[in-house]
């Protein structure tokens, strides 16, 4: 990674706050008392490089670089009384719940289920969920993957729409956001005897996170709209004859 990247990541750690996405969400069925991120879950960064042979801007291939990025998401979990964990699970991307259905929208990456909470009435969890990363744009009409090459294209897009040429864009290097919504979820089930319309029942709660994830893009500086002109040959017909002497 170049000095360049490196000043712009820091940069925009700094210009994002952590403050900025500390507001968690949660959604808590009617068995569970409440769902909680306790601790930060740190900003990741990926690289997006043109990897094509060619110059040309309209024959570039764009690709992401860089493991795919892990988070550790650290919380606890609380059942209403009667009511006792089964299960907890960490997922990236959109979730809600639907009744006693969780629901999650086109993840970009779960956990397995940790059941060795199963019969606590509370418990302090700890989590590892990777990101899943597209690393081309690809040419589907529809993409519901974590898909930094894509995003940095419809950027690309709009830039060349206000009359600008995407070599301009594509020689600079810059760095751009992508937010994902990072999930702590926990199942808990009504004891089978309890004396309610929920015995025997099992309903998830959640607490979500925005976290960012750093699309630092390598700058080409060599890249250009079109082919290089060619050198013009003049010939000496094309010159006319000698002067006479």
């Amino acid at each position: 990674m170049n000095r360049k990247l490196n000043a712009l990541l820091a940069l925009t750690i700094v210009a994002a706050p952590l403050a900025a996405y500390a507001a968690d969400e949660t959604q808590f069925g009617v068995t569970v008392g409440s769902v909680a991120i306790t601790k930060n879950i740190p900003s990741a960064s990926l690289g997006l490089k043109n990897m094509a042979a060619s110059k040309i801007a309209a024959k570039r291939d764009l690709v992401v670089t860089g493991t795919n990025p892990r988070f550790t998401v650290t919380g606890q979990a609380f059942c209403k009384q009667g009511a006792r964990l089964t299960a907890v699970q960490a997922i990236i991307g959109r979730a809600i719940i639907n009744q006693t259905e969780l629901i999650a929208m086109a993840p970009y990456g779960k956990s397995a289920k940790d059941s060795s909470v199963a019969g606590r009435n509370a418990a302090d969890v700890e989590l590892q969920v990777e990101l899943k990363v597209t690393r081309r744009a690809g040419d589907a009409l529809v993409d519901f993957t974590f898909n930094p090459a894509r995003e940095y294209e419809r950027k690309l897009t709009t830039y060349v729409a206000k009359g600008n040429t995407a070599a301009e864009y594509l020689r600079e290097t810059q760095a751009f956001d992508m937010d994902v919504t990072v999930n702590l979820v926990a199942w808990c089930k009504m004891d089978a005897k309890a004396n309610s319309v929920l015995a025997g029942k099992t309903y998830p709660g959640v607490a979500s996170r925005k976290v960012p994830v750093t699309i630092l893009y390598n700058g080409d500086p060599a890249i250009v709209d079109g082919p290089a002109p060619r050198a013009k040959v003049t010939t000496r017909e094309a010159e006319g004859a000698p002067p006479v002497k």
